[in-house]
């Protein structure tokens, strides 16, 4: 399961980010981690992004980097 996954309003502990590069560390200084808690805030029309909340932190990113992103829902 990935963020893809998810709905609104759905929580999710991050098991792995398959990306490489700049996603990664961007997802990384915005502690989206192996490990981190996240919450699903918002999704828009055709599942195209998805707005995150992790720590204090929120970030809108688009499906690609969702599918990128493994979780398991909690």
């Amino acid at each position: 399961m990935t963020i893809g996954d998810l709905q609104r309003g759905d929580r999710a502990l991050v098991l792995k980010v398959d990306l490489e590069g700049e996603l990664r560390e961007k997802l990384l200084s915005l502690q989206i981690h192996a490990g981190a808690k996240i919450a699903v805030l918002k999704v828009s029309p055709f599942r195209r992004v998805f707005v995150v909340q992790a720590g204090s932190g929120k970030i809108a990113v688009g499906r690609e980097v969702a599918d990128g992103v493994r979780v398991w829902k909690i």
